[in-house]
């Protein structure tokens, strides 16, 4: 391919994504981009898995021999989601860049300030990298996942204590917050011990805060309660909190689902990649929510 001022523009006008800006050789169709993200997020297809597919398209004998792509396909794939997700949320044109959670679509019948409620709401890493400074971050905040300069400032202050547990040996994962007006009610598989210091905790962080005068009830998930003493079960199932309604307070484990599907494609990412690619997923999770919410849903369940 020659390399020409325009060239740039003449590809895109022609339907075609260059994986290199510098030296430009190999192109991917616009195509077979929305091809892999819509397999990506619907199969959970990793990009070695699809490109093998792709070389087994192009030479169903001797698939070996088709050129090795698969690094292009993986860096050309992220710059086409970032592009992709600038577009839908009205920043493929201007100058605006788009500020921390701004490019992501939020679930419409979670609680979100100023929108659908009054009142203000407010990333573990199991692989470490050779060269974490060698890592590029395309939308480090801008989606779901804290950003790192927050997340390890927050990391540094934060106090790791224990406290023995006086309900039985049952390990909490994840935590819901459910916010109507002046109450909290709270989700979390060990709320009977956690809530004891929530108070404390918010107040010695500067990276945490509870609205003045907001009244926070603790609940445990209808399925963790069951691993529970009686007396939990009595006071904080769902069932007997008033206002609480028919919630079963496990609305993590439901997006566990899909991320259980894509995770094994995401264990040779990088940080950022792997960062991406989960936003993506479930920014897309939102947005079949959203589609298919019935218009007499009054929240998540």
């Amino acid at each position: 391919m020659h390399r020409c001022s325009q060239c740039e523009k003449q590809l895109f006008q022609m339907g075609l994504f260059m994986a290199s800006f510098t030296q430009p050789r190999t192109a991917f169709t616009f195509a077979l981009l929305n091809n892999f993200a819509l397999d990506n997020v619907e199969s959970g297809n990793s990009a070695m898995n699809y490109y093998n597919k792709l070389r087994r398209r192009t030479s169903s004998i001797f698939p070996h021999l088709v050129p090795d792509r698969y690094r292009e396909l993986m860096r050309v794939a992220r710059q086409w989601r970032q592009l992709k997700l600038l577009r839908c949320n009205g920043f493929a044109h201007g100058k605006t860049h788009p500020k921390l959670g701004e490019l992501g679509l939020f679930c419409l019948t979670c609680p979100q300030p100023r929108i659908n409620v009054a009142l203000p709401t407010q990333y573990n890493e199991n692989l470490h990298p050779t060269n974490p400074d060698d890592e590029v971050w395309l939308m480090d905040g801008l989606r779901f996942m804290v950003g790192r300069k927050w997340y390890k400032a927050h990391l540094a202050v934060a106090m790791d204590s224990m406290q023995r547990s006086k309900c039985n040996n049952h390990r909490a994962l994840q935590a819901l917050v459910d916010v109507r007006l002046e109450t909290a009610l709270t989700f979390y598989d060990m709320n009977c011990q956690y809530n004891k210091y929530l108070l404390r905790r918010v107040e010695e962080s500067p990276y945490l805060a509870i609205p003045f005068g907001m009244e926070v009830i603790p609940g445990i998930g209808l399925w963790h309660v069951r691993g529970h003493q009686d007396q939990c079960y009595m006071r904080y199932t769902s069932n007997f909190i008033m206002g609480a309604a028919r919630i079963n307070g496990e609305i993590m484990e439901t997006l566990w689902a899909p991320l259980n599907i894509i995770s094994p494609s995401c264990r040779g990412m990088s940080t950022p990649h792997w960062q991406e690619c989960l936003d993506y997923q479930m920014n897309d999770c939102n947005f079949m929510k959203m589609i298919r919410m019935s218009e007499t849903s009054d929240g998540c369940r």
